[in-house]
């Protein structure tokens, strides 16, 4: 079958076909077909032009047959349009992206790098242009199918970083200044086995420096938007007993005696030290007001009682270690559980109680209580803990395990085993640092729940009156009571935001905490975060149990 000639030309935009009407057929498929092999098959298509060709094509074809008319007339008309390539920008609402749609050019110019940002300059964007995703953009798009969508982030904004406060940075090897961050996801190293060399200063030794404040970085939208940077804060020193700041540098502080330098907010101090090499009947208990060296073990029925730090190379079987700061243990922590008088309430024969972190080997029917992290290299059978977090495993791998016991934490637990295959119970309470923002609420809400009756007595008070003559006494004594429901209603409200805000905090802090379990978790334990109840019923892998959506799950850990 013969092909219907056609000739494609170009009239600015526009493709122009001549087509001499013979009587071969025109079909739209022919059509779309010479388009293409003509070089213009990237251009947008005029559907209806091509559809009023083939009516004028049939209509001449058919007075042709007829023999109105000889072969040969030539039919024109515009049946393709070359269209450039269409970009458009969006800034985010908070104006920290920008992000530049291109619609692919139907055989027209594609959107060079130059244009897109001079677009993007127009809508009001001059800061923040990625390069790199420009090019990148601008490429794809060209290579795109015709009329395709093609997108990107062009511009990101600066965000704004408050300045730090002052921090203090530890000046004697060995002496590190406690974390105050919830637990993170890397392994903790810590060792366990060796003390190394026990942190000590002489009198006029640096101890600690203070870093100054910083500036801040300013934030910038991609519209040019500045929002300053609040600067960072100086923070005075709080210098403990043993140490002073430099008469030399207000940024320095120094020890003024020897000994065992500790940590301290915004400071540090140095205790004196007593060392003694076990406690027993024959040392009697010790109470120092310093750090304690016991180079042997703590046995039965004593007590170590220090001010600062102290270090136990040997095996605390004692009835209560206590220390104003660390407590590091060597080995384990040894102690005998017994039913108290008050049921439902079981004591320990063993309580190990710092107000920083405590480090140990191994822990088994021990009361332990630590404002920073508890830690125990190989196990912790049975415990009753509370602590800002718990790690059980040593500097290698997170391969401790955790049977039994009760946990009440603030802000999660790491370990590589977790319960026991005799599923023996294992309580995980998650609420250390939710339960006060839960009993502020509560105080709040009675509050609230009081000042609504006062509320509602006022108004009581005025329906009254409404309904006695309007003296100028009744008049008066109507104003003050409107005038007291106004300031009662305002405190409502005053006090109905406070728990809104504590809200917002209570969610933030459950967002917070995390539990990670790197090898086997059994049936028996139960995690308690909120007010959600989260029992294991079987044994699984790896773990994470974590907060989402207000519920408390388990999600598989891929380390």
């Amino acid at each position: 079958m013969n092909k219907v000639v056609m000739q494609f030309g170009k009239d600015q935009d526009f493709i122009e076909v001549k087509v001499a009407v013979g009587l071969n057929d025109l079909t739209a498929q022919a059509v779309r077909d010479a388009l293409h092999e003509a070089g213009y098959g990237r251009c947008f298509i005029l559907t209806e032009q091509i559809n009023q060709l083939l009516a004028d094509y049939q209509a001449l074809q058919n007075d042709i047959k007829l023999n109105k008319l000889q072969e040969g007339v030539v039919i024109r008309r515009k049946i393709a349009e070359r269209r450039d390539a269409v970009v458009s920008i969006q800034a985010a609402p908070d104006g920290m992206t920008a992000v530049a749609e291109i619609i692919a050019a139907w055989g027209g110019a594609p959107v060079s790098a130059n244009e897109l940002v001079k677009k993007a300059q127009e809508q009001g964007v001059s800061f923040g242009f990625q390069k790199d995703a420009i090019v990148q953009l601008v490429g794809s798009a060209s290579r795109a199918e015709p009329g395709s969508k093609s997108s990107q982030v062009i511009a990101i904004g600066r965000v704004m970083q408050p300045g730090q406060n002052a921090r203090f940075e530890a000046l004697v090897e060995g002496l590190n200044v406690r974390p105050n961050r919830p637990l993170q996801v890397s392994e903790s190293k810590v060792d366990l086995r060796d003390f190394g060399v026990i942190p000590s200063v002489q009198s006029g030794d640096a101890v600690m420096r203070r870093l100054p404040p910083t500036k801040g970085v300013d934030g910038v939208s991609v519209r040019g938007d500045i929002t300053l940077a609040p600067p960072g804060q100086q923070v005075e020193w709080k210098p403990g007993e043993g140490t002073e700041i430099s008469p030399a540098d207000p940024d320095l502080l120094i020890a003024n005696r020897d000994g065992m330098p500790r940590v301290q907010d915004a400071g540090a101090a140095v205790d004196e030290v007593y060392a003694v090499k076990k406690v027993d009947l024959s040392t009697g208990h010790v109470q120092f007001k310093g750090a304690v060296i016991v180079n042997g073990d703590v046995t039965e029925s004593m007590k170590v009682i220090a001010g600062g730090n102290v270090f136990i190379k040997g095996v605390a079987e004692g009835a209560l270690i206590e220390s104003g700061g660390d407590i590091q243990i060597g080995g384990a922590i040894i102690g005998h559980q017994f039913s108290a008088q008050e049921p439902h309430i079981e004591s320990y024969s063993t309580v190990v109680r710092a107000a920083g972190t405590i480090r140990c080997a191994l822990a088994q029917y021990a009361r332990i209580e630590c404002q920073g992290d508890f830690i125990a290299v190989k196990q912790i059978n049975h415990c009753d803990v509370t602590a800002r977090s718990v790690i059980a495993g040593s500097e290698d791998k997170l391969n401790g395990k955790i049977v039994g016991g009760r946990f009440y934490l603030d802000f999660g637990l790491k370990a590589g085993m977790l319960g026991s295959l005799s599923e023996s119970s294992l309580q995980i309470n998650l609420n250390r640092r939710i339960d006060p923002v839960l009993e502020k609420q509560q105080a709040l809400k009675q509050n609230i729940a009081m000042v609504k009756q006062e509320m509602e007595q006022i108004r009581q008070s005025l329906e009254q009156m409404k309904q006695q003559e309007r003296s100028a006494a009744v008049l008066e004594q109507m104003k003050y009571l409107v005038d007291d429901f106004e300031a009662q209603k305002a405190i409502a409200l005053a006090l109905i935001e406070d728990v809104k805000l504590l809200e917002v905090d209570r969610l933030s802090k459950m967002a917070e905490v995390l539990v990670l379990v790197k090898q086997e978790m059994y049936a028996g334990v139960e995690f308690r975060l909120g007010a959600e109840v989260l029992p294991v019923k079987r044994e699984h892998g790896p773990s994470k149990i974590l907060m989402q959506d207000n519920r408390l799950l388990i999600d598989p850990w891929v380390n």
